[in-house]
């Protein structure tokens, strides 16, 4: 009779074992709350071919807890959870955003963990209270256009925006949410201890604040400014119909300028060719006056189309703006259902003034609701490129326009039926942190 052979003991899928560990001082734990089992599991599988020791179940032995998605705030509360139960002299391990961790996959071993990857807030023993003024929820707090704290909040908006460039929501969020509280305050940050207590402003923010009191600067926002991914994001960005996936996807096939753009003109879709074609245009601003004008150029196709239909302003523009990018227009009828086809025939007739450069129909979508990535989404909407016309000599993109009397503008129209059309105006009001605030 042949002897029994051991079973050959199996090692956990989602932990490498000890010996294939190429790096035994780092030992990962992926936090699943905003990554999903399936992401969590391929990233699981990815960082184990590597040589990475990931563990399936947080312990004392992780070193390194990666997450996706999530505020500095909300990592801290995931961590007093886990490290409720372990014992008090445990050594915390550091929380990182996944930028790190892609960084670390691309490289083929642990990156050095730096200031942007870090999810970690100061946390005081004991919790100061927020000052009795500051209340904590970003729509009960007043955000005025010119605020005592331009230049901390312009530097905290500089990260969020690299941040999201980097797809860091959760750090673009934290970001976002300190500036709109240093907008609030009733007077300028003169001392850090200012800071002591307000809600959303964490250890990074606060850094941030303390290099610009002491030296006027602060090195790490510098850097992002004139680095070369950030200028570039920030200028494709901005052209009409490029968001920052296909500005990152650009910037890795080594696009860089406007010229490079044109030279790849025949992958471009029709809106980003229009907005590449308008961009000096798109990128002057707009003036209140020019406002009114194009105001008056809806209303009369509007009274055309459908008599009764009013168009409100939104936008920056009314939360008192003197100047911006873009025109936002809500359109709406006192009778319920006759704003129904309306958009159409606007549109029809202020082509046939020869008013339009450009425009993207977007279908209602009120009767599902819950596909929408943004509430504001559902409404009908056309996004457009106006031919404003101008004042013979006008100057036009900070240059003279001499052979041409027009401006091209972006305007988006929008129409909501009137049940509706306050929560409409709300959303078409606030500023573009107005989601990042509200995901609080």
């Amino acid at each position: 009779m042949l002897p029994k052979r051991r079973r050959a003991r199996v090692a956990s899928p989602s932990s490498a074992p000890s010996s294939a560990a190429r790096f035994p001082g780092v030992t990962i734990y992926l936090a699943e709350p905003h990554m999903g089992r399936s992401r969590q599991a391929f990233l699981t599988r990815l960082a184990v071919s590597k040589g990475f020791r990931v563990l399936s179940a947080y312990s004392p032995e992780v070193t390194h807890v990666v997450m996706e998605g999530t505020s500095a705030e909300e990592a801290v509360c995931w961590q007093e959870r886990k490290t409720s139960a372990l014992p008090p002299d445990c050594t915390r391990p550091v929380l990182l955003d996944i930028s790190w961790f892609t960084e670390s996959m691309a490289a083929g071993q642990p990156v050095p963990v730096e200031c942007r990857h870090r999810l970690e807030v100061a946390v005081p023993k004991k919790k100061m209270p927020s000052p009795a003024w500051m209340l904590p929820y970003a729509c009960q707090r007043p955000t005025p256009l010119v605020h005592h704290n331009a230049s901390f909040s312009e530097a905290l908006e500089t990260l969020a925006e690299a941040a999201g460039f980097d797809g860091s929501e959760g750090r673009q969020i934290s970001f976002y949410r300190a500036a709109s509280v240093l907008k609030a305050l009733p007077s300028p940050v003169t001392a850090l201890s200012q800071l002591q207590g307000l809600p959303h402003f964490g250890e990074h923010s606060c850094r941030v604040v303390q290099e610009l009191l002491e030296h006027g600067v602060c090195d790490e926002v510098e850097r992002i400014r004139l680095s070369e991914r950030y200028q570039t994001m920030k200028l494709f960005t901005q052209i009409f119909g490029v968001g920052v996936r296909t500005a990152d996807q650009w910037y890795q096939k080594g696009l860089r300028t406007l010229d490079d753009l044109q030279e790849e003109s025949h992958r471009l879709t029709q809106q980003q060719k229009a907005g590449l074609q308008h961009h000096q245009d798109l990128s002057a601003l707009i003036l209140r006056s020019e406002v009114e004008a194009l105001q008056q150029v809806v209303e009369a196709a509007v009274t055309q189309a459908l008599p009764g239909a009013t168009v409100t302003l939104a936008g920056g523009f009314r939360r008192g703006k003197l100047q911006g990018h873009d025109v936002d227009f809500l359109i709406t009828h006192p009778q319920e259902g006759q704003e129904a086809g309306l958009l159409p025939r606007v549109m029809c007739y202020l082509k046939e003034q020869g008013l339009v450069l450009y425009h993207q129909h977007q279908h209602s979508q009120q009767g599902d609701l819950t596909q929408q990535s943004h509430t504001m989404d559902a409404f009908e909407r056309s996004f457009c490129i106006f031919r404003l016309p101008q004042p013979p000599g006008a100057a036009v993109g900070g240059a003279q326009k001499p052979c041409f009397t027009w401006k091209a503008v972006r305007v988006d129209l929008v129409v909501a039926p009137i049940s509706q059309f306050p929560f409409a105006l709300l959303g078409w009001t606030g500023s573009k942190t107005q989601p990042f605030q509200a995901a609080g």
